[in-house]
């Protein structure tokens, strides 16, 4: 089959309008990568079309360079920029909605990454993706509309979980939450938990002295990383290292810079490929999340890895961990994630019960040859 692949932006910038290629990296785009391989691995054509980020700061004036479809190629996938789409409204974009299905008239296939792509028309043979609720926290533009616009906002959203023939949901939380916000709506949501390679994400022995405590997240408030840097200041006797970016490039490297100051914290890009070693020099992994969140792929990594983990009941994260089970929960709206911290670093013997029941889960419940297994099925439904 011919398999058409919309998502938001997966290059954030491109050579050929910002002078350089950029790609944010996250779980989603991991997730991108490992799904148009499976795609690809069953003899599928894949192509992937995104907006189109046109703006440019020139002598420090943002203006808008018109341009025509980019195409670029990463690792074996092709991803094509839409021109003259990057206009949001109620976390929704129309005119990449009809460039894309006009495109997508000619594919077998159309998967919609995520479900806010999908208004204001979803073709037969589509499926959508949900990462997970990305409007449960108060500084989302949803607090702040009126009654009708958040009715408006919520009629949006809910079209991608109910249009396509199948919506994929990333963890248990998504049916509940749009069960509960329109019930009879959860009934196309088919679950396929994320993954992770539990044979390349795999424990190491502990070649060093004190603690290191990892945080394998973007740089943003919703993900947790000011409380991290709160702790790295609470508790200046361990070691901290942050491996991710920052949406913005200037935070990013101002950050970098200020890590490179002080004594005890490090800001660091990783490739996918090798994170694996990053997780195996660490004793503790926090995944602070505030909100907006599915399930962690940077969890279930840490956990592949045989590290006790540090998390929050936020979003999908309770598919994988149990508290004082295998991990530490805290409410990140209360505090604690330095007092969980301290708790690990002081309890080597927690550190290694939680560390082998993590690698255990991990292996028996998320491994990607699971998730493979039910996106061939899904695939094969429609008559791939």
């Amino acid at each position: 089959m011919r398999i058409a692949i919309l998502t938001s932006y997966f290059f954030h910038e491109v050579k050929e309008i910002h002078g350089r290629d950029r790609i944010v990296w996250g779980g989603a785009e991991r997730y991108l990568i490992e799904l148009c391989r499976l795609l690809q691995d069953m003899g599928h054509e894949v192509e992937v079309f995104q907006s189109l980020n046109q703006s440019v700061v020139q002598e420090g004036v943002r203006k808008k360079v018109r341009s025509g479809q980019i195409n670029k190629n990463l690792q074996g996938i092709n991803i094509s920029c839409l021109p003259e789409t990057d206009d949001w409204n109620y976390s929704t974009n129309i005119q990449l909605n009809m460039v894309f299905n006009e495109i997508a008239k000619h594919y077998d296939l159309r998967i919609f990454f995520a479900t806010f792509l999908c208004w204001p028309y979803v073709p037969p043979m589509s499926i959508s993706i949900c990462h997970g609720i990305f409007w449960d926290y108060y500084h989302h533009a949803y607090r702040n509309f009126n009654e009708e616009g958040r009715k408006e906002f919520l009629r949006r959203q809910l079209y991608g979980f109910t249009a396509p023939a199948v919506c994929v949901a990333v963890d248990s939380n998504i049916r509940k939450v749009i069960a509960a916000l329109s019930p009879g709506d959860e009934a196309r949501i088919s679950i396929i938990y994320n993954f992770v390679d539990t044979k390349k994400f795999v424990p190491a022995p502990k070649t060093w002295e004190g603690i290191n405590v990892l945080y394998p997240r973007r740089l943003t408030v919703l993900r947790g990383c000011n409380d991290f840097i709160k702790a790295s200041k609470d508790l200046p006797q361990y070691r901290y290292l942050a491996v991710g970016q920052a949406a913005d490039e200037g935070l990013d490297n101002s950050v970098k810079q200020w890590g490179e100051e002080t004594s005890n914290i490090r800001f660091i890009n990783k490739p996918m490929d090798e994170m694996p070693e990053v997780y195996q020099q660490a004793d503790i992994a926090v995944v602070p999340t505030i909100a907006s969140e599915g399930l962690s792929l940077s969890l279930l990594e840490s956990m592949s890895c045989g590290l006790p983990v540090v998390t929050t009941p936020v979003g999908g994260l309770g598919d994988a961990v149990i508290p004082n089970y295998n991990a530490l929960i805290y409410d990140p709206h209360y505090g604690g994630l330095g007092e969980c911290i301290d708790f690990l670093a002081k309890n080597e013997d927690v550190r290694q019960v939680m560390g082998e029941r993590n690698r255990e889960i991990a292996k028996q419940c998320f491994d990607i040859s699971l998730w493979r297994k039910l996106w061939r099925r899904l695939i094969q439904g429609f008559g791939g």
